[in-house]
């Protein structure tokens, strides 16, 4: 899901590691619209951005859940990461059958001290694990 606050960080880093800077279309099409699917079972979502819940969304539209939330479907999450409240870290995932797919990384620069990319490793290993125990057994690759 698109947010200014996503967006903010996403510039911010893409300028400090990429040297780059990137528009909002960059990040929308990038990380924001890559849906997931089961071709054979959900055809119609091939050209739709993936599914939303609304439930527990502020007016910014950051959606909070538990640290135990389990993803109800197959599809690309947004792991945010913070610290004291404020975005620090996103990472973004793909989460298939048989497969937890790490697909992009991105970090505040001004935390880069804390090796915030071995963190959110860790942090999707656990979040793997925790998938497998609870949910399905049959997720086997990282």
């Amino acid at each position: 899901m698109f947010t200014e606050e996503l967006y903010e960080l996403y510039k911010r880093y893409e300028l400090h590691v990429h040297k780059k800077e990137r528009l909002r279309a960059n990040l929308k099409r990038f990380l924001c619209n890559s849906p997931l699917y089961d071709s054979e079972k959900e055809p119609h979502k091939a050209n739709s951005p993936m599914h939303f819940k609304t439930t527990n969304v502020d007016k910014y539209m950051n959606e909070f859940k538990d640290e135990g939330t389990i993803p109800e479907a197959l599809g690309t999450y947004h792991m945010y990461h913070r610290i004291d409240g404020k975005l620090v870290a996103v990472g973004v995932i793909d989460i298939c059958n048989r497969f937890l797919n790490s697909a992009y990384f991105l970090y505040d620069p001004d935390y880069m001290f804390l090796s915030l990319g071995v963190v959110g490793a860790i942090r999707e290993m656990e979040f793997m694990r925790m998938i497998i125990d609870t949910h399905n057994p049959n997720l086997t690759f990282y």
